[in-house]
C-alpha cells in the first residue's frame, strides 16, 4: 500500500530515534530525509560517519518510517564549474549513504533560487552534464536518484524533462520527484480542465520513472505569487493525479513537503484519503 510522508525537519533537527518516533506519532509512515537539517549531530554530508548511518537506519527500521528520499539540496546546474563539482560530488557521496541507510533513493531539485529564462537555457547543458555523472554513479551502485522539476529552475517543462530522460537513459537508476505545486502556474488557477491537461503531459512524461510524489496545496494571489496552504485549502486539482497513479503507479510514496504544523492532523486524514483512493481506483 502507499506509503504516507513528510519532509522530516519540518518537525524539528532531533536525534535519529527521537525523530523517527515523532514521525510515527504523528500519523506517517515514510520520510524525505535531509540529514543535516534533520538529524542532531550530522551538519553536512561531508563527515557523516558509518555510525551515525547505522543509528538512523535502525531508528527508522524500528518505527517502519521508510526513508523514501534523502533529500540533499544542492545546485546540480550552478554556471560556476567548482560549485557545480561539488554538488555533483554531495550526491555521489549521498547515494552511497542511501545505500548503507536502505533509502529508496536520493533526490534533489536542479538549481537554487528562481532563474529567468535566460539563466535557464544557459544552466540546462550544465544541468544535464550533472545528471549524466549522476546517473553513472547511481548505475555503479545500483542506487537511485530523483530529480525534481520546477517551474523556476531549468528542468520546468514536460518537454525540457523527456529530452533530460532520453539523454541521460537510465530508467532504473533515475526517477523523478513530481511535485506539482511546484510546478503550479496562474493558468492552473485560473482553469480546472488546463490543470488537469497539465498534469497529465508531465505525467505522461514521467511513467515508469516517477520515484516520489510530493502533495501540498496552495492559491495563487491576485499579484501572481504562491501561498502555500493546507491540503484542501487551495487551487491544486489532484483528481487527475490519483487517477494515474492508481492505473500506473499506486505504490508512489505520498510525501508531504513543506509541513504548515497546524495544518499537520487535518493533512494526513487527507494523505489518507488519497491512499484510499488510490487502492479503490486501483482494485477497479
Amino acid at each position: 500500500m502507499t506509503r504516507i510522508g513528510c519532509r522530516a525537519h519540518d518537525y524539528g533537527k532531533l536525534p535519529a530515534a527521537a525523530l523517527a518516533a515523532t514521525l510515527r506519532a504523528k500519523g506517517y509512515n515514510a520520510a524525505q530525509l535531509a540529514m543535516p537539517r534533520a538529524i542532531a549531530g550530522i551538519e553536512d554530508f561531508s563527515h557523516i560517519t558509518d555510525k551515525q548511518l547505522a543509528e538512523i537506519r535502525t531508528a527508522f527500521a524500528a518505527q517502519d518510517v521508510e526513508i523514501s528520499v534523502l533529500s540533499c539540496y544542492q545546485d546540480l546546474s550552478a554556471p560556476d564549474a567548482d560549485t557545480r563539482r561539488t554538488a555533483v560530488d554531495t550526491v555521489k557521496r549521498t547515494l552511497g549513504c542511501a545505500k548503507l541507510l536502505g533509502a529508496k533513493m536520493v533526490g534533489s531539485e536542479t538549481a537554487w533560487g528562481a532563474c529567468t529564462d535566460e539563466e535557464k537555457a544557459v544552466r540546462r547543458p550544465l544541468m544535464l552534464d550533472s545528471l549524466q555523472r549522476i546517473a553513472e554513479e547511481a548505475v555503479r551502485l545500483n542506487a537511485v536518484f530523483g530529480v525534481e522539476p520546477v517551474a523556476i529552475h531549468p528542468l520546468c517543462s514536460p518537454e525540457i524533462l523527456a529530452e533530460l530522460l532520453q539523454a541521460v537513459d537510465a530508467p532504473n537508476n533515475i526517477k523523478v520527484i513530481f511535485d506539482p505545486v511546484n510546478l503550479f502556474t496562474t493558468k492552473d488557477a485560473q482553469n480546472a480542465a488546463f490543470q488537469a491537461d497539465h498534469w497529465k503531459s508531465w505525467l505522461a512524461v514521467i511513467g515508469k520513472q516517477l520515484g516520489a510524489m510530493h502533495c501540498k496545496d496552495c492559491r495563487i494571489e491576485p499579484d501572481g505569487t504562491k501561498t502555500l496552504v493546507g491540503l484542501g485549502k487551495g487551487q491544486m486539482n489532484y483528481a487527475p493525479i490519483l487517477d494515474w497513479l492508481a492505473q500506473y503507479a499506486p505504490e508512489t510514496p505520498l510525501i508531504r513537503d513543506e509541513v504548515i504544523l497546524e495544518c499537520a492532523p487535518a493533512d494526513i486524514k487527507i494523505l489518507h484519503q488519497m491512499q484510499q483512493s488510490i487502492e479503490e481506483k486501483r482494485m477497479k
